[in-house]
């Protein structure tokens, strides 16, 4: 059974603590080591895991209030959910292009300047122990954004991803330069590259954030495919509740929803009939493949069903 959209908020907002204490201690870890062995390189490595920290600080604010039991994702966010969103992404697109600038500065100071990689066994250590767990984190997350649909997720996940590449090439900077002197800048002209890619991708949440059409969601390849059939869409589900009163806890937790008027008749009057058509349960709580109704529809299905056969 696939999990709740209370369960992956959840999921969210573990993984985002777990990214934040493991990111923290390395952070400060790097920083220590290198300032005592006076390795920039590993500095600098201190302080993007400080970035990285701030990032998965955002998507715990984004995901701290998660869905109540039984709650699913509605098909368009609230103005209050849009706005943290919209802040969250943001905030991480800066972070990313703040990223960018400070690879860029590094790297072409350690060119100009001709210097090497640290070859010390902390650094090795370090980086290689790192690169693994890093990936580790990573994996989820990218699932969770396209899972939930998440823009602040799918940012977080992009910068996770550029701190296990700027982790990528400082090993492999310092293998090379151990093994030959002579790769004293592979380190540096890499780090160029890579920082040119993590303002790109800053510049695309960024334009993203601020498009008209912004619901929150993933976009690019992240975004959720669903082939076209008919009204429906493939890999489109919802959870059979009575659409009419489903934000109701007591409608959530029942077999039958009911309907609040302003008559005692409407409050007992079912949104729904016990049982539909075809003979099947309304209101089962079960994940149903295909398009959600609209609370329009299922009033139309309602009062069709209410008229005599003449």
């Amino acid at each position: 059974m696939a999990p709740s959209h209370r369960r992956l908020q959840q999921y969210a907002l573990i993984i985002s603590v777990i990214s934040i204490l493991y990111n923290g201690a390395e952070g400060a870890v790097s920083i220590a080591l290198g300032a005592e062995s006076s390795s920039r390189s590993l500095v600098f490595f201190g302080v993007q895991s400080g970035i990285e920290v701030a990032s998965a600080a955002m998507v715990v604010w984004r995901f701290i209030k998660v869905a109540k039991p039984g709650e699913e994702k509605s098909a368009v966010l609230s103005a209050r959910e849009l706005r943290i969103e919209k802040i969250a992404s943001t905030t991480i697109a800066c972070l990313l292009v703040l990223l960018s600038i400070s690879t860029e500065v590094s790297a072409i100071f350690d060119l100009v300047r001709h210097d090497h990689p640290s070859t010390s066994l902390s650094s090795l250590i370090i980086s290689s122990s790192a690169l693994i767990i890093m990936i580790f984190i990573w994996l989820p997350k990218r699932w969770l954004a396209k899972t939930l649909d998440s823009s602040s997720l799918q940012a977080e996940a992009t910068c996770s991803l550029s701190c296990i590449q700027i982790t990528l090439v400082l090993f492999v900077g310092s293998l090379v330069y151990k093994l030959w002197k002579g790769g004293w800048w592979v380190d540096g002209a890499t780090s160029i590259v890579l920082g040119l890619l993590f303002g790109w991708e800053g510049y695309k949440m960024i334009k993203w954030v601020r498009d008209p059409n912004f619901d929150g969601g993933c976009c690019g390849s992240c975004k959720p495919t669903t082939a076209v059939l008919g009204t429906a869409e493939l890999g489109e589900q919802y959870r059979d509740l009575c659409q009419c009163c489903s934000e109701k806890s007591e409608c959530r937790d029942s077999n039958e929803c009911k309907c609040a008027g302003e008559d005692a008749q409407s409050q007992t009057e079912s949104c729904c009939q016990p049982t539909k058509n075809d003979g099947s349960k309304c209101c089962t709580h079960e994940m149903v493949q295909g398009r959600k109704p609209t609370a329009r529809s299922s009033a139309d299905q309602r009062h069709v069903s209410s008229v005599p056969n003449l």
